[in-house]
């Protein structure tokens, strides 16, 4: 994964939009595979392949939304901690 910055709201912001955009794309990839016409996206195989690949790119989500997430959570903690001094 390559260098993220997330010492600002917006990077937080645009980091978990990009794993969105990521997550939405994959999908859309998988499903696009299911959805042919001539039904071969609905062979068992094909059918086994896709659900990995989901489970693959939902993983990937959880992992990059994450870290914008955790990043989000400290800034809001020491914000919280800074306030009640």
């Amino acid at each position: 994964m390559p260098d993220v910055e997330l010492d600002i709201s917006t990077e937080r912001v645009q980091a978990g939009q990009d794993a969105g955009d990521t997550y939405i794309e994959g999908m859309e990839q998988v499903r696009d595979t299911l959805d042919r016409d001539d039904n071969s996206g609905t062979t068992l195989g094909q059918m086994v392949s896709s659900q990995i690949a989901m489970t693959e790119i939902e993983t990937i989500y959880q992992v990059t939304s994450g870290i914008p997430i955790k990043a989000s959570k400290a800034v809001k903690a020491a914000a919280t901690k800074i306030a009640q001094s």
